[in-house]
């Protein structure tokens, strides 16, 4: 192990494993990550991993925007093809018919490629056997998709150790050591990293990290199911990412044509756990009543069977967006957290800015002043139209 380094990053999911790269390119040849685990072992390899664009505040719309530019590119500086934007389609009830229009002015505006369609038109192109009952608008977005999160981590992390950082897995940082207010070094079991900066992007562990250090992080944990079903041979496949909100369920397909992925949506209650323990198998209740809504939504799926289902956890905030600052009070130390259900998709992005704001003071890819850690405590908490994570 290294015993000196120009930065530390706690933690092996996209967040951090992006970072890691960026500051990797911008000239930091002498960084390490350290991960408790395997990498993308924690919430990030239990994403759904759907990028979709339909946001209702400027950061996050530019982050996933300018994170699909990433994705769509990543072949050809990263070796492997991760991303397959075969479109999404938005799902709304008649109660949200106002927000839907102002956000769809908004991402136009911004140079997001949606439109609205017609539920009937998403029936006829988009999902075939589609029950209309409740839904009253739906938009469209051909760019965005879904992604393998475990391929985008591992091809981040091929790229920042050709670029000569270091990864070690299986070691969890233990500890930071403070002089005053200046970070000195980063403790592991198999002894101590001097640094002079610490990037904490640990998703459910940042908290517990962050009182190493004497911080409160306004953060919760919470536990989140998914299952994946074998669709029978009798129905045609699906061919779009969705976001139902009138259900509150999401699914996409997979790269296999006869399976799909399926969670429940927010606005629902959160089920706060412990990172450490909690139960990572999904409940037989979630499922039944998952399947059932799914069903009712679209009736061809009634023979599939599910063929594995999971728990991994949301790390939020009080106003489901990242914080994303410099530590006031403490030299050098930097939080990338709270991804509440957003960070695969923005992870991209949020490295590039990241990394700008380690090196250069300041992000210049997109603007993120509004993910500072002060906005909890000066009234300018970012919105959320629809409730929860759908932004």
């Amino acid at each position: 192990m290294r015993k000196t380094a120009e930065a530390v990053i706690i933690g092996g999911g996209c967040i951090g494993i992006s970072t890691l790269y960026y500051l990797s390119k911008l000239g930091m040849d002498n960084v390490v990550l350290l991960e408790k685990g395997s990498l993308a072992s924690g919430s990030t390899g239990d994403s759904a991993a759907i990028v979709r664009q339909h946001y209702s505040n400027e950061v996050s719309i530019r982050l996933v925007m300018k994170s699909i530019e990433i994705l769509r590119s990543f072949p050809e500086e990263f070796g492997p093809e991760v991303f397959n934007p075969i479109g999404w389609i938005f799902l709304v009830p008649p109660s949200v018919e106002n927000s839907f229009a102002s956000n769809m002015h908004r991402l136009q505006k911004l140079g997001v490629r949606t439109w609205e369609v017609s539920p009937q038109k998403v029936a006829q192109e988009h999902i075939s056997g589609l029950v209309l009952d409740g839904i009253s608008k739906a938009a469209y977005e051909p760019d965005s998709g879904y992604a393998d999160p475990h391929s985008t981590v591992l091809g981040f992390a091929d790229r920042a150790k050709d670029l000569g950082s270091e990864i070690y897995v299986n070691t969890p940082a233990i500890g930071i050591v403070m002089s005053g207010d200046k970070i000195t070094g980063v403790k592991t079991h198999d002894g101590q990293i001097s640094t002079p900066r610490v990037v904490n992007a640990a998703g459910p562990w940042a908290q517990e990290i962050a009182k190493w250090v004497g911080l409160d992080l306004p953060l919760e944990v919470s536990r989140e199911q998914e299952m994946m079903l074998r669709i029978s041979p009798n129905g045609s496949s699906l061919e779009r990412s969705v976001s139902n909100m009138v259900d509150q369920t999401y699914f996409r397909p997979t790269v296999d044509p006869s399976t799909i992925l399926v969670g429940v949506g927010h606005p629902k209650k959160n089920e706060l756990v412990d990172p450490d323990s909690y139960n990572t198998h999904a409940d037989n209740a979630f499922l039944e009543d998952v399947s059932n809504r799914i069903i009712r939504r679209i009736p061809k799926f009634s023979e599939s069977e599910i063929i594995s289902s999971w728990a991994g956890l949301y790390t939020i905030t009080p106003d489901w967006n990242m914080i994303i600052d410099k530590v006031h009070g403490i030299e050098d130390l930097y939080i990338a957290v709270g991804g509440s259900g957003h960070s695969f998709k923005l992870s991209p992005a949020i490295g590039q800015c990241l990394a700008e704001l380690i090196i250069n003071g300041e992000a210049s890819t997109v603007d993120i002043t509004s993910l500072r850690a002060g906005r909890f405590d000066d009234n300018t908490k970012l919105k959320s139209t629809y409730g929860g994570n759908r932004g």
